[in-house]
């Protein structure tokens, strides 16, 4: 048994071990509390430093105040030219067509066009539309027109020329080609099968032909949604020999039918509006930074804006046009820009 020195010793050690743990433990609480995160990533204080946004938003005292009349001003009269309505077998909706139409109308918005995955739209949009002119008259409000269509997906045969022509007969106004049945979009999504639109020699396929002359006889708008960059030019230069008149781009920002700002350019040099459609601003399918080179490339006098909602997981369309134009507002779009791309263009495309 160790002797009262030696006792000593060791609990003199005992402590020191103890103190050097309290040392570290305090070292490490103190650098807890001066960590500052909020400061510790360059890129993170770039982005927010250099963001027109943010300043607008959080600026103080010293920012002006926005003039949020400039965007009910440009927001009444506008065209929101896509729209994604319930019910579709597809996906879950925030709310069905008639909902829509008359939220859309309470803003004073000149039209809206429901796009639907699984089921052609046309047939609805007659009947919703009769019943929003009645809910705009009891309420004083201006009648708002309501357009509908088809998708060419699988759901109704593909590319269908007889869907079509029912389509047309039933007053549709939108012919929009496949979407996620489409090839190149099981491509992306590593996905095998879909539907092709040109063959093996880059020609576009008989039945789309066919549905092209139908577009062109009923004076219809061609939407090119899920297709490669390739097979957009292909697609408009056929349309075009075919007579259509009215054609867009869907969402060329959207990975699902990608294409560059230069790239758009031609596209609408061929004749084609682009459809720049801000759905929810989801980060992995959205970039301001792309949409902002888009309009300064392609140029506003080309571009249809349009919100892309409906989904249960976004705003609605209508809060997100709003949005849309306010956050173009604040990025030092001009009011006549803005304008031109939720109203002139879209009026251009669908009257």
């Amino acid at each position: 048994m160790p002797g009262l020195r030696e006792q000593s010793i060791e609990a003199g050690l005992a402590d020191e071990a103890i103190l050097k743990q309290v040392r570290k433990a305090n070292k490490m609480k103190q650098e807890i509390y001066e960590y500052e995160p909020g400061l510790a990533d360059e890129a993170v204080l770039k982005r927010i430093r250099e963001s027109v946004a943010l300043k607008a938003a959080y600026g103080g005292k010293d920012t002006p105040l926005f003039d949020l009349d400039r965007v009910w001003k440009l927001l009444d009269g506008a065209i929101d030219a896509h729209i994604h309505s319930g019910p579709d077998a597809c996906n879950t909706r925030l709310y069905d067509e008639l909902e829509l139409a008359v939220q859309a109308c309470q803003v004073g918005m000149k039209a809206v066009v429901f796009k639907c995955h699984s089921t052609p739209s046309a047939r609805s949009a007659y009947i919703v539309q009769k019943v929003v002119n009645q809910w705009a008259e009891e309420h004083n409000k201006k009648k708002i027109d309501v357009f509908g269509g088809i998708v060419l997906n699988y759901f109704v045969g593909g590319l269908n020329p007889e869907a079509v022509t029912a389509t047309r007969r039933v007053g549709g106004k939108t012919v929009w080609l496949p979407t996620m049945d489409a090839s190149f979009h099981r491509k992306v999504f590593g996905m095998p099968g879909g539907i092709d639109v040109i063959d093996e020699n880059d020609h576009v396929v008989p039945a789309l032909k066919e549905i092209f002359a139908m577009i062109a006889e009923g004076d219809m708008v061609l939407s090119i949604c899920h297709q490669s960059a390739k097979e957009h030019f292909i697609l408009i230069d056929e349309a075009r020999k075919a007579g259509v008149k009215r054609i867009e781009i869907c969402h060329p920002n959207d990975p699902m039918s990608k294409m560059t700002a230069e790239q758009v350019k031609i596209a609408t040099e061929k004749g084609a509006y682009c459809g720049l459609f801000c759905g929810n601003f989801r980060p992995e399918l959205w970039s301001w930074e792309e949409s902002l080179e888009m309009i300064k490339v392609v140029g506003p006098d080309h571009i249809v804006a349009g919100s892309d909602c409906g989904h249960f997981m976004g705003h609605t369309p209508v809060e997100q046009m709003r949005l849309y134009i306010t956050e173009m507002l604040v990025r030092g779009i001009p009011d006549k820009d803005v304008e031109k791309m939720v109203k002139t263009n879209a009026t251009a495309l669908y009257y």
